[in-house]
């Protein structure tokens, strides 16, 4: 454990360092892996699907706030699927909007969150989100966590009413696919469920974590794995939705273990050392917990070189 934390503790004297180069290092390939999972999912544009615009968007990125990259996935988002149909760039405009000036208005702090769903569905860990933000994030997280789940699903049903419009130009049509997008967003099961799930996990972590109990964190964690399985698998037999159980089990595991980690890096407490202290004011007599931050100090060492061809003199 000691060695654990003596990793920890240099690589976060690295990062302090080196800060401002390790920052946009860090931005650049989560903007770079954003916009090639935007152009591997709609890629309706061709030319913006080449490495350069890749590389392009994601350098600007790196020197900006991640809003900068929530506000450039949006734009390419929208140049894709007008380039599928004008009429559902339209529709995807106005329901982005609504979104987006929402979180900005609710939870400006955790705009990430609107891409970051979306990105870790792709790879199963969806569970990530309400976990971390649960251990280290408020409440107000919630309203940035369902635009995300929102976008997440909006991606497969824009999908779906591309190949319905193939070319159509008809209004009749176009009606027929702006009904289509609307019910198939209120009556998605699937992102209901989601929604659902993101919510019990983010309160089932927070909670834990707030818990005056030793290792709360690490309850946090357990309660959100056990909370996700459970709403997500049952939820799905009970309301008939398509769930993979395989990925569920592993993408939570996984989400846990990240989950840890951003704990890990965060702090970890000496619950060995716990001290007990009273005072009082001239209102309130006050009983108080302290637990330690368990850190350790890198030991000094004295090196002292020996040169062989001197020898003592008298």
């Amino acid at each position: 454990m000691i060695q654990l934390l003596l990793i920890r503790d240099s690589i976060k004297s690295v990062f302090k360092k080196y800060n401002a180069a390790i920052i946009p290092v860090l931005r650049f390939i989560a903007a770079f892996v954003t916009f090639a999972l935007i152009n591997g999912d709609l890629g309706y544009n061709e030319k913006l699907t080449g490495i350069s615009v890749l590389v392009l968007l994601s350098a600007i990125s790196a020197f900006f706030p991640m809003g900068v990259t929530v506000f450039l996935s949006g734009i390419l988002m929208i140049f894709h699927i007008y380039s599928a149909s004008m009429f559902l760039s339209l529709i995807f405009i106005v329901i982005i909007a609504i979104l987006y000036f929402l979180l900005m208005r609710l939870a400006p702090g955790y705009s990430s969150l609107i891409i970051a769903i979306p990105v870790l569905t792709f790879f199963h860990m969806e569970a990530l989100v309400p976990i971390a933000v649960g251990l280290v994030g408020s409440p107000i997280a919630i309203f940035a966590m369902i635009p995300g789940i929102v976008v997440s699903v909006l991606f497969n049903i824009i999908k779906e009413a591309v190949k319905m419009s193939a070319g159509s130009m008809q209004i009749e049509d176009n009606l027929q696919i702006y009904v289509f997008v609307i019910k198939s967003l209120l009556e998605n099961k699937l992102m209901l469920l989601m929604i659902a799930s993101a919510i019990a996990v983010f309160l089932a972590t927070y909670i834990c974590r707030r818990l005056a109990v030793s290792h709360s964190y690490i309850l946090g964690i357990i309660a959100g794995i056990i909370v996700n399985l459970i709403v997500m698998i049952v939820g799905g037999l009970v309301f008939e939705v398509n769930v993979s159980v395989l990925w569920i089990f592993l993408g939570s595991i996984i989400s846990g273990a990240l989950a840890f980690a951003v704990q890990f890096f965060k702090y970890l407490l000496d619950y060995s050392s716990v001290e007990h202290l009273q005072f009082d004011d001239d209102d309130y007599f006050y009983y108080v917990t302290a637990v330690p931050k368990l850190s350790v100090t890198s030991p000094d060492l004295n090196i002292l070189k020996i040169n062989g061809n001197e020898t003592g003199k008298e």
